[in-house]
């Protein structure tokens, strides 16, 4: 059933990108009659076969794609799933889960039915990646061994089943957050050789070798990135920030190379109340005059959030006012403390480099990205 579907989506699909001269689905409203041909086709592939996988599970992305709601998604699956279960192997019932999970978003019901998908022995590499997904730390807000653990044991599971490069990239950064640095660069050092130009993998190499503390080799590395958007490329992670790269120079101590790249132009572009790197490099590099204003853009910034909130009228209630008050007085007092800090004691904060896996689309029959 599968190759007639894809056969009639291709020919749909090329119909489209011939009338209108750019991709499909770019334009909603141009593909709409379209998408809308490809689930009328599914409808009547399920009235002749009822219990068929392949359409249900197709159906259900088109009707995505035509912005009928994640509810909707849901119900189609679980009522099939309700009314086919004694027809549906385990095989099959894996990777209804896992498109379940996709809608879910990294919640508790996306982490239950990804399990169920596991503990069906699902042979789909996107519960695996799901999974790895799932548990990867949260560097801000949670970053748990057994967390840590969990995520690579689940991308080592995905690289085994597909050995893609996003397979490899994910695996790769959960070895990089469980402090195996050797091992993670090993990882991108073979990618690299298939993908030479591929700028966040110069990017990961350098991070470990910041960590090994391989000096030399981790400038080399990072005097070659490109910032911004790779145009060869089109994953999240191909997307390189300023930050990524002048943070591993602080890392490195070599801070004129820091300010090179983190320019005034930085001061006003991304939110800096916070970034004491940044506060302690211009100080003990005597650059004060820029100290001084970016101090006191912050400052300013900072009162006027606390006024702002003050004179707010549209709060739910007494309580979400004065904890917003709150939240914002006491970010008020962490900046003062960190200019004093900085100041009067020069201590080094400490930069802890990070990088992430590859966050992308992990619904087994997702007609966007999988057809």
């Amino acid at each position: 059933m599968m190759k007639d579907i894809r056969a009639h989506w291709i020919q749909l699909k090329a119909e489209y990108e011939n009338r209108y001269k750019e991709s499909f689905l770019e334009d909603f409203e141009r593909s709409k009659d379209y998408l809308e041909q490809m689930k009328e086709y599914l409808l009547s592939k399920l009235k002749d076969h009822p219990s068929d996988v392949d359409a249900i599970c197709t159906l259900a992305s088109v009707k995505l794609e035509l912005r009928e709601g994640d509810t909707e998604y849901i119900k189609l699956l679980e009522d099939f799933l309700d009314r086919f279960s004694n027809e549906v192997d385990d095989k099959q019932v894996a990777r209804i889960y896992t498109n379940i999970a996709f809608i879910e978003d990294y919640s508790r019901r996306a982490l239950d039915y990804l399990t169920k998908a596991k503990d069906l022995k699902s042979p789909y590499v996107e519960t695996y990646k799901a999974l790895g997904l799932y548990y990867f730390p949260d560097y801000d807000f949670s970053k748990e061994k057994k967390n840590i653990e969990r995520s690579n044991e689940f991308f080592k599971h995905a690289r085994e089943l597909e050995d893609s490069y996003e397979s490899n990239i994910n695996y790769g950064a959960s070895l990089y957050a469980l402090g195996e640095y050797q091992e993670a660069k090993k990882i991108f050092e073979k990618l690299i050789t298939v993908y030479p130009d591929r700028m966040w993998l110069k990017l990961c190499i350098a991070y470990c070798d910041v960590a090994l503390s391989n000096k030399t080799t981790a400038i080399s590395y990072l005097e070659n990135i490109k910032i911004g958007s790779d145009d060869n490329y089109d994953l999240n992670t191909d997307d390189i920030m300023e930050y990524q790269v002048f943070d591993a120079y602080y890392a490195l101590e070599e801070y004129d190379r820091f300010l090179r790249y983190c320019t005034e132009e930085v001061d006003n572009e991304y939110y800096t109340v916070d970034w004491e790197h940044l506060y302690y490099v211009l100080w003990i590099s005597g650059k004060r005059d820029r100290f001084t204003r970016l101090e006191e853009k912050n400052r300013k910034y900072l009162e006027g959030a606390i006024a702002d909130a003050i004179v707010d009228t549209e709060y739910d209630s007494e309580k979400e006012k004065q904890e917003t008050i709150e939240s914002w007085e006491e970010d008020k007092r962490d900046f003062e403390e960190m200019i004093s800090r900085i100041k009067n004691k020069q201590l080094r904060p400490e930069m802890e480099l990070k990088l992430y896996p590859e966050y992308s689309c992990y619904m087994v029959d997702c007609v966007r990205h999988k057809f």
